[in-house]
């Protein structure tokens, strides 16, 4: 017979704690039985709501989803999407570094809340890139985010859908560059940048010192380059 605590493991109570063991120790060490050991539970007690491990992956990917669309309705709710997209009545013409339209605030705003979603949630991010929307509850949170925006005038259709399929793997292949860590582990010594350059080329260390005197002074901004790509995907999406 269930104990009382098997009874009352949730779908979410069992997400909530495969991503914080996610986060915590990676994706590598999730399993139904590591996880049921973090819940106190026996393997049984998630077959109801995930009957294998492939299932309790989609059920991640679906948590990290639900986070992210959350706070990008609740920006949209609050009315501080449609605040970016409205511009100042002093200005003439649009400010460098604004969206062009509305859409694009949107997305912009979108790709601002993946983004923070996936640096608070370093251990899923590569479930993302390899785990494409497929499951009804993703398509689920998916069909949320269209429908408030076919509220706000906007025709939902394969272009929008193009577009929030590019920014999404923009933003998750970004942050994957910034917080995943090497394939094979970080070296034992930290990678010299002036003695590689100094090994090249003449011609090719010309071409490339720009970058690497930015990288050796501390010039690269991470966040700096992120809005660049993303502005460069939504201005040359109309």
């Amino acid at each position: 017979m269930p104990s009382s605590r098997q009874r009352a493991l949730s779908r979410d109570i069992i997400l909530s704690s495969a991503l914080d063991l996610v986060d915590e120790e990676g994706l590598s060490a999730l399993s139904l039985r590591s996880l049921g050991k973090r819940l106190g539970v026996s393997q049984a007690a998630f077959y109801r709501h995930f009957p294998d491990k492939a299932a309790l992956l989609e059920g991640i990917a679906e948590q990290v989803w639900r986070l992210t669309f959350e706070a990008f309705l609740g920006r949209v709710d609050t009315g501080a999407v449609d605040a970016e997209s409205t511009p100042a009545p002093e200005a003439s013409e649009p400010t460098e570094g604004a969206p062009a339209s509305p859409l694009l605030a949107y997305m912009r705003a979108y790709a601002h809340c993946l983004a923070a979603t996936l640096r608070s949630h370093p251990g899923a991010v590569m479930l993302l890139l390899t785990h494409p929307m497929s499951t009804p509850e993703q398509l689920a949170l998916l069909a949320r985010v269209f429908v408030t925006l076919a509220r706000r005038g906007f025709t939902p259709n394969a272009d929008m859908l193009g577009l929030v399929n590019a920014v999404s793997i923009y933003t998750t292949a970004f942050v994957a560059a910034e917080v995943v860590p090497p394939v094979g582990g970080s070296p034992e010594q930290p990678v010299d940048l002036s003695a590689a350059s100094a090994a090249l080329d003449p011609e090719d260390a010309q071409a490339l010192r720009p970058l690497i005197e930015d990288l050796l002074d501390g010039r690269y901004d991470f966040n700096a380059q992120f809005e660049r790509g993303l502005e460069a995907i939504l201005r040359g999406w109309e």
